[in-house]
């Protein structure tokens, strides 16, 4: 793929002039192609000896190049300069791309009603009974007439209360947040070259290039794959750009503890009257033990209700909603530089 991209990008700098011969990523001419053209052909050719650009070592092998490199900002991307129109890379350094989780949240616990409400079988709360009708009713608090329900010899069976778990939720942001699809990279780099003549340097283990025309570029040679590169001693300075990125970042599962501090007990109350005003007797239950409520011999309760003795379900605390994993850059790119090419970068 970068390959393809750097020959097509070739092409395009080849297309600048006719006759051209492709090595590396400058585009040669020599001074007879370069003056085919000219109103002074002699004139051309007798001047054509001497390198418009500059002299540098050509490539070592294993790279491509050179190349204007430029490094900074993506916002201040600048255009190639004249002498190196071509664009025969692009890639990225830096991502501008915070990654937060929404805080994780419990619901509120809550304290529950016990399953049901049974006779006993006997006045000492002793035995499973049978189940008590209109128990619910009870049991939320409404005055039920209980002339048909209980009786003076048999005593009532309350089960503990229990208490609700929580529910996890995720705390959004007060203001909906608006998510790129695309990655937003914060610093990037820019290759650019262009045509030279193959004959105009005094050796052939120089290579004529367009000179540093813009002070944010630096003349670097370029390793378009994997693999680790060495930087000769003419370009010391390294830069890794990279082709793209895979985003491994995701948040830890909102999850609740279970219920602490709580503390849920229900009482049932015996009425001598049929309004729930005149009480007769009482019993608790609570989360750690069940409730009886003991008749009073001779005496059957005319209404019967349950109210909440102590509703304090306590709290549940959060886990999740942390951030793990990382960006792995991909595609990488090694440049080796005379200089470094963000060296006026802020």
């Amino acid at each position: 793929m970068k390959k393809t991209r750097l020959a097509l990008a070739l092409l395009f700098a080849a297309s600048l002039g006719s006759c051209t011969i492709i090595d590396s990523t400058s585009v040669y001419l020599t001074c007879s192609q370069q003056c085919s053209t000219a109103l002074d052909p002699d004139a051309c050719i007798a001047g054509c000896g001497t390198c418009s650009g500059q002299c540098v070592d050509r490539a070592p092998v294993g790279f491509d190049g050179p190349a204007l490199l430029w490094v900074g900002r993506t916002v201040d991307e600048p255009q190639c300069p004249a002498s190196a129109p071509a664009t025969v890379y692009k890639g990225y350094e830096s991502l501008d791309d915070p990654f937060m989780c929404n805080p994780c949240r419990c619901s509120e616990p809550a304290c529950a009603l016990p399953d049901g409400l049974r006779t006993a079988a006997s006045a000492r709360c002793d035995g499973a009974g049978l189940p008590l009708q209109g128990a619910r009713d009870i049991l939320n608090g409404a005055c039920v007439p209980s002339d048909a329900l209980a009786s003076d010899h048999k005593a009532l069976l309350l089960g503990s209360p229990r208490v609700t778990p929580c529910e996890p939720r995720e705390e959004l942001p007060p203001v909906p947040l608006i998510v790129s699809p695309f990655p937003r990279w914060y610093r990037s780099g820019k290759a650019c070259a262009g045509v030279t003549r193959e004959d105009t340097c005094a050796t052939l283990e120089k290579t004529c290039v367009p000179a540093e025309q813009m002070q944010d570029f630096s003349q670097c040679i370029m390793h378009l794959g994997e693999g680790e590169v060495t930087c000769p001693p003419e370009y010391p300075v390294q830069v890794v750009l990279y082709d793209d990125m895979k985003d491994e970042r995701r948040c830890t599962r909102c999850e609740c503890g279970p219920p602490t501090g709580s503390e849920c007990s229900l009482t049932l109350l015996s009425y001598r009257d049929g309004a729930c005003s005149v009480l007769l007797a009482a019993g608790t239950a609570s989360g750690k033990d069940p409730g009886c409520l003991a008749p009073t011999p001779g005496v059957q309760p005319k209404s019967m209700r349950a109210v909440w003795h102590v509703n304090e379900p306590g709290s549940c605390e959060p886990r999740g909603g942390e951030p793990v994993g990382d960006v792995i850059f991909t595609g990488p790119s090694t440049f080796c530089c005379t200089t470094r090419p963000d060296r006026n970068s802020h």
